[in-house]
């Protein structure tokens, strides 16, 4: 047994809640109303909502065609929302292709242009016609520098290739930390003019389910952090732009897209410090090395659900335990995982969501980039990744352990398959990247086949 939660209940459980789903009981896909949360659950129309869904970052990148066979696929797979960047920055206009956003010289222009935020508007508009919701994710904390000349991956191929964090920092303040982007004013300023640009935009449309801060935002990335980042830094920050967001736009949710690392036993800005303590859980993901305390973003009162993800390949979620089996901790920890972040929906009384989650398999290892790099590791470096009977299973598992998990206040499962094999070889072409299509990919759960199919693929019972 590869899962130290209750294998066969949690399974039970995803299946029954996705055939409710599918009678529309739990999910209604043509309601014109904004998603809200009360009493520490999603609601629509003044009733319970769930969701789960599939991360599709690129979805502007793509043509017209392209999009709508995208979100119909989508549909027809019986997945409710997508997660995609509503960002594109770039430091001078491409050759080709969309950007939404010009940082050089010190300056920020917004391109609000056919290649600009009107391809914004047809992911938008694409996404209403097939009755899916989105979450717009505003910036990046990764943003690796590209060399001159350019990787062979085409632009906009990896997710972190659309600028971000580090892309002000670099206008801005060349040379700096990459907090600064938290705490200096003209970046923060350039920051808001960007996220006004997009936030009134689609104020008033029912479609975008929330508004994310930041895909992943911590202390430092490729760029460091200076000496003097925490976890408060972050939490003031978040606590500042979501404010401004509801300022702009009260219809809708905001939550701040971090990876749900906590900082136990830290002062707080404006969780409830006389919360009762967990029992301990020791290492980076539990004490603040990262500059997140989860616990304090989720508190904000301009923040309204909380967010964290999987991804064991870039993260280590728990203390190794010697001795164990590498792959049985790899994928058991993201169980665990999904079990401490639905106490703290309990504790704050907001719902979480699993913005992402995925696993590398030992058959695609090679062409695995990890967030702090452009292209994959050299043929010489070792590479790691499980079998795809364990991907799935995984994969599965965590989404039954999501949707079951403390019931009242369920972490409500968005699903990003980081290797998908269908999906993603839509938005991408050429060179490296069409060896997304060789046969063995990975395609499970979430991929390439539709929710009764899903459910059937969780654990046996």
């Amino acid at each position: 047994m590869l899962f130290t939660l209750p294998i066969s209940l949690v399974a039970l459980a995803f299946q029954a809640l996705l055939v409710a789903a599918l009678s529309g009981d739990l999910v209604r896909r043509n309601s014109s109303g904004f998603v809200s949360v009360q009493d520490g659950a999603f609601q629509l129309d003044g009733r319970f909502y769930r969701f789960y869904g599939t991360n599709a970052y690129w979805a502007h990148t793509m043509t017209d065609n392209e999009l709508n066979t995208l979100f119909s696929d989508i549909a027809n797979a019986g997945f409710r929302v997508v997660r995609t960047w509503a960002f594109n920055d770039v430091p001078s206009k491409p050759a080709s292709g969309p950007y939404f956003q010009i940082l050089s010289g010190g300056s920020a222009t917004v391109n609000e242009g056919p290649d600009g935020l009107q391809r914004l508007d047809k992911v938008v508009a694409c996404a209403q016609k097939y009755g899916i919701r989105l979450i717009l994710t505003l910036t990046n904390n990764w943003n690796p520098e590209r060399p001159a000349p350019a990787s062979g991956i085409p632009r906009g191929s990896l997710q972190n290739d659309y600028g971000g964090i580090d892309a002000y920092v670099r206008n801005f303040k060349p040379g700096g930390t990459h907090d600064l982007f938290y705490t200096h004013p003209t970046i923060i300023n350039a920051f808001k003019y960007y996220v006004k640009a997009v936030v009134s935009r689609y104020a008033s449309n029912p479609t975008i389910l929330a508004w994310e801060l930041g895909n992943d935002l911590r202390c430092s990335s490729t760029v460091p952090a200076s000496p003097d980042c925490n976890p408060k830094t972050i939490t003031k920050w978040a606590a500042h732009i979501s404010g401004y967001i509801k300022e702009l736009d009260h219809k809708h949710l905001v939550t701040t897209g971090d990876s749900g690392f906590f900082c136990l036993g830290c002062p707080k800005l404006f969780a409830n410090t006389s919360t009762p303590k967990r029992s301990a859980l020791d290492g980076p993901s539990f004490d603040g090395s990262f500059g997140i305390d989860t616990e304090d973003l989720v508190s904000i009162p301009s923040i309204d659900f909380g967010s964290f993800q999987i991804s064991p390949e870039q993260m280590q979620l728990f203390p190794a335990i010697s001795g164990a089996d590498k792959t049985d901790q790899l994928l058991g920890n993201g169980g665990r995982w999904i079990e401490v972040h639905s106490q703290t929906s309990g504790l704050s009384e907001k719902p979480q969501v699993l913005l992402s989650a995925g696993v590398v398999t030992s058959s695609n290892c090679r062409f695995f980039v990890s967030n702090d790099r452009i292209e994959p590791q050299p043929d010489k470096v070792p590479c790691y990744g499980v079998e795809d009977f364990e991907a799935t299973y995984a994969v599965s598992s965590w989404g039954s352990a999501a949707l079951n998990g403390n019931v009242d206040v369920l972490p409500f499962l968005l699903q990003w398959i980081q290797i998908q094999s269908r999906l993603a070889s839509r938005g991408t072409t050429g060179g490296l990247w069409e060896k997304r299509q060789e046969p063995g990919r990975y395609d499970g759960a979430a991929t390439n086949i539709n929710t009764r199919l899903f459910a059937l693929d969780a654990p046996p019972i």
